[in-house]
């Protein structure tokens, strides 16, 4: 579908807006909680349309509270739509809840298709429809907040993750924002960084892109990475 690619390359063009900020102000990135708004708020001014078609389902919810019956009622009358970008989303698959990971930070939905979404018992629920829902881009975001070496010690989780998602996904992505792109003694570490990843990592089925943000020199897009 044309829109992936293109949805794929502005998610991308976002990132490298985000870089250059990161790279301005780096303060104004101090942890991880304002990586994801930033992106969210570019994607939403570039994406076109903004919006995309909702089927809010019921099959969870319990319809004998008069405070459910109102929020579908409502949701009718207005209209079911939301942005074709959405942080925290979490997924189901065939009516079940839970599985080895069903959070993820950002999504990217294609233009043209319909999100399928699930209430909970009580309320709205951000449970989005693994098999019905097809996604642009899925990404998961980590900042180094300090020393330890998150990326070198962390990052194979969430990048096992990603492959294994089970919907359909142009692009999947782990980005890495690091405010400590060198070591104590000034040199670089991100291809030895990469290095020790994949050897962690071993061989998965589904492509994973890296996104590698460093708070002084250049982005770094690694594609598909440990296939």
């Amino acid at each position: 579908m044309a829109s992936v690619a293109e949805d794929v390359g502005i998610f991308e063009d976002a990132i490298r807006q985000l870089h250059d900020d990161f790279q301005n102000h780096p303060f104004h990135y101090g942890n991880e909680n304002p990586i994801m708004p930033e992106l969210y708020r570019r994607l939403r001014t570039e994406l076109s349309p903004e919006t995309i078609s909702l089927s809010y389902r019921q099959d969870h919810s319990n319809m004998g509270d008069w405070r459910n019956r109102e929020m579908f009622e409502r949701s009718e009358r207005e209209g079911q739509e939301i942005p074709r970008v959405r942080p925290e989303v979490r997924f189901y698959d065939d009516g079940i809840w839970g599985g080895a990971k069903t959070d993820f930070d950002l999504v990217v939905f294609p233009e043209g298709t319909e999100v399928v979404m699930q209430g909970k018992k009580e309320g709205i629920g951000n449970f989005v429809d693994i098999q019905r829902t097809q996604l642009s881009v899925l990404c998961e975001i980590k900042h180094s907040m300090n020393m330890s070496g998150q990326f070198r010690n962390g990052g194979e989780t969430d990048i096992q993750a990603l492959s294994e998602y089970p919907g359909d996904v142009g692009r999947r992505y782990f980005l890495f924002c690091d405010w400590w792109p060198q070591d104590g003694y000034g040199k670089l570490t991100f291809e030895k960084d990469i290095r020790q990843l994949e050897e962690r990592i071993g061989k998965i089925d589904c492509r994973v892109d890296i996104a590698y943000l460093p708070r002084t020199g250049d982005i770094k897009f690694v594609r598909s990475v440990c296939q």
